[in-house]
């Protein structure tokens, strides 16, 4: 019988982690070819570092609930490996509110009054329209390099 932290492994894996690594590992060998499109590579380079980020994290989400699960059937609540540790917490029980008027009247202070809040966002887009009093624009600053993928391939 195989280990179902051993199967849960392999297919994240397989599912998540090694197409992103083979992205990664293609365009790393292409842009050190002669004549390489390094521009090109490059831009490939950060798409896969981002998908890698992504599905890293993907991973480590698939993969915590078997680990979670085998320790709490093994009845171990933290160990080490070389370079993690790894410790099973109780979470602590969270309140949800029943009756909010009966709480309202035994503890008044949990209510406070809400000041102005300042709409950020909607200032922006206006002075992007029109000259607002009291609100000058920057420049912009230096360019930002924008990187998403490509619908059409």
């Amino acid at each position: 019988m195989s280990d179902p932290l051993l199967t849960a492994a392999n297919r994240i894996h397989a599912d998540v982690l090694r197409p992103a690594i083979a992205a990664w590992s293609h365009f790393i060998t292409a842009i050190r070819e002669d004549g390489a499109n390094t521009d090109a590579c490059l831009l490939e380079l950060i798409g896969a570092a981002e998908e890698l980020e992504s599905k890293g994290k993907q991973a480590a989400q698939l993969l915590r609930p078997d680990l979670a699960q085998r320790m709490a059937s093994d009845g171990v609540t933290g160990f080490h490996s070389e370079n993690w540790k790894a410790s099973l917490r109780d979470k602590p029980p969270e309140p949800f509110v029943t009756d909010e008027k009966a709480l309202k009247a035994a503890h008044p202070e949990l209510w406070q009054p809400q000041p102005d809040k300042f709409q950020t966002n909607e200032m922006k887009k206006l002075a992007r329209k029109k000259s607002l009093p009291g609100v000058s624009l920057t420049n912009g600053g230096a360019p930002v390099l924008v990187v998403s993928a490509r619908k059409d391939g």
